[in-house]
C-alpha cells in the first residue's frame, strides 16, 4: 500500500497528486492534512521512553500512524519554502518518530534508530521553487532512517498545472564572512529553536552553556525560546532589529524541526538593518556526518532573511544531556557542556563560526571501524540497559520495541 500525506492548504492539486500515480499497479490512499489537526512534535521522548510506539500528544495524527503501519511506500506533498519542505510539511514528518523505538544499531554504516515495525520507502512531491539538490539528499537521508528506498522528489509545477506562489531561493549558500571580534559591550541575540520545553531542552542547556563563554569575553546576550509561543512576537522583533544572532537547534528528521521553520516563514522580508546570523546546530548521534544536511541548509539561510553568514556550529552526542539528574551522565556531559563554554569564548574572539576551532569542534565524522566493532560487540548492550533504566526511571511499562499498533 502507498500511503500519500497531501500537505498543501492552498489550491486542489488532487487531480495532479493521482495523475503521478495512474501507472502504479499498487494500492494508493491520499489524506489531506488541511482537514486533520496535527500539531509539532515537541520531542518528549515519550514515545521511545514512556509509552513505546505511542505518541504523547493527541491529535489527529494516530489516523497516519495506523496506516503507515500498513504501508509499504510513503509519500509528502508540500510547499516549498527557503527552497526547503514548508513547515506544514515537515511537521508530518517530524511526527514519525514513533515508527521507529529507542534502541540503536549500526545499519549502513550508519549510527540508526532500530525499525519499530518494517522498511519504508520514502518519496517528496514538491510544489514551489525548492533546491532540487537539498531535497533530493534530504529524502535519500529519511528513507535510509525508515531502512527503505528513496522514491524520487518530483515537482508538482513541472507535472501539473498547479499555481507557483513558493519564493525563488538563494541559488547559492551565505559564503562565511570574516569578522572582527566582537567589542566588550557587544549584545548577542540568541533563539532557541527548539520544539522541547525550557526545562526538558538538551538546546537550553546547550545555549546557557555556549552564553557563559560569551559572558566570560564580556558579551551580553538575550535568550528566547521558541517552544514558548508568547515569546514568538518579542523574537520576531529581536531578530529584525539586532545585528548579531544565534539560533540553536536540534536535529529532527535529517533537518530543522517544523517549530523552527514556521517561526522563520512569519519573519518579515525586509530586515531594519544588517545583521549577522550563526548557528548551533546538535544531534542526538555522536557522528558528524548525521548533521551535514542540516548544516548545508542553515548556511543557505542567512542570504534568503537578509543576513549575512556568520557560520554553523555542529556537534553531535547531546541525547544524554536531557537526563543529568543522574550522577554518572551529569559526570560525562560536564565535558560537553564545559567544550561549549569554551566555543561560547571562541565564538566572541573570533566574531563567527568559521574558526579553525569550530571546524575541530564537530569530532569525528563517521564511526571507525573499530569503533564499529566495538559498539557491536560491547557497547550495544551498555547502552541497551541505560536505555532501558531511564524508561523504568519515566515509569515505562512497555517494552521499548513494543508494536502497539
Amino acid at each position: 500500500m502507498t500511503l500519500v500525506l497531501n500537505t498543501l492548504e492552498s489550491g486542489d492539486c488532487s487531480e495532479q497528486i493521482k495523475a503521478l500515480f495512474a501507472d502504479k499497479n499498487e494500492e494508493i490512499e491520499i489524506i489531506n492534512t488541511a482537514d486533520l489537526k496535527i500539531m509539532h512534535c515537541m520531542g518528549c521522548n515519550n514515545c521511545w521512553l514512556k509509552t513505546p510506539g505511542v505518541c504523547s500528544i493527541k491529535d489527529d495524527y494516530e489516523i497516519i500512524l495506523k496506516k503507515m503501519v500498513a504501508a509499504e511506500n510513503f509519500w509528502v506533498v508540500a510547499d516549498t519554502k527557503f527552497g526547503f519542505i514548508d513547515y506544514r510539511g515537515k511537521r508530518v514528518l517530524d511526527r514519525i518518530v514513533p515508527m521507529l523505538n529507542m534502541y540503536i544499531e549500526i545499519r549502513d554504516g550508519w549510527e540508526r534508530h532500530q525499525l519499530r515495525y518494517h522498511p519504508l520507502n520514502f518519496g517528496f512531491i514538491y510544489k514551489g521553487n525548492g533546491n532540487r539538490e537539498l531535497l533530493e539528499e534530504w529524502s535519500m537521508r529519511v528513507a535510509r532512517n525508515l531502512a527503505g528506498r528513496s522514491l524520487g522528489v518530483i515537482s508538482l509545477d513541472q507535472n501539473g498545472s498547479c499555481e507557483n506562489t513558493a519564493e525563488m531561493p538563494s541559488d547559492s549558500a551565505a559564503a562565511p564572512i570574516k569578522t572582527a571580534a566582537p567589542a566588550a559591550d557587544e549584545h548577542v541575540i540568541i533563539i532557541n529553536g527548539s520544539p522541547r520545553v525550557k526545562k526538558n531542552s538538551n538546546t537550553n542547556k546547550i545555549v546557557h552553556a555556549f552564553a557563559e563563554g560569551l559572558e566570560k569575553a564580556g558579551i551580553t546576550h538575550k535568550l528566547y525560546s521558541l517552544s514558548n509561543h508568547a515569546e514568538w512576537d518579542e523574537a520576531r522583533e529581536a531578530f529584525m532589529t539586532n545585528d548579531n544572532i544565534i539560533i540553536a537547534v536540534p536535529l529532527f528528521v535529517e533537518c530543522l524541526p517544523s517549530l523552527l521553520l514556521e517561526f522563520l516563514s512569519t519573519l518579515p522580508t525586509e530586515r531594519k538593518q544588517p545583521a549577522k546570523l550563526s548557528f548551533i546546530l546538535h544531534g542526538g548521534f555522536d557522528e558528524g556526518h548525521q548533521l551535514r544536511l542540516g548544516e548545508k541548509f542553515l548556511q543557505s539561510l542567512p542570504a534568503q532573511l537578509g543576513c549575512t553568514s556568520g557560520g554553523v556550529l555542529v556537534k553531535g552526542g547531546s541525547f544524554l544531556l536531557r537526563n543529568r539528574e543522574n550522577s554518572y551522565i551529569k559526570k560525562m556531559t560536564d565535558k560537553i557542556l564545559a567544550s561549549y563554554t569554551t566555543m561560547g569564548q571562541s565564538f566572541a574572539r573570533n566574531g563567527s563560526f568559521s574558526s579553525s576551532e569550530a571546524k575541530k569542534f564537530t569530532g569525528f565524522e563517521k564511526n571507525p571501524k573499530i569503533g564499529i566493532l566495538l559498539f557491536n560487540l560491547i557497547f550495544k548492550r551498555i547502552v541497551k540497559k541505560n536505555f532501558e533504566r531511564i524508561a523504568q526511571e519515566w515509569g515505562c511499562s512497555e517494552p521499548l520495541d513494543a508494536k502497539p499498533y
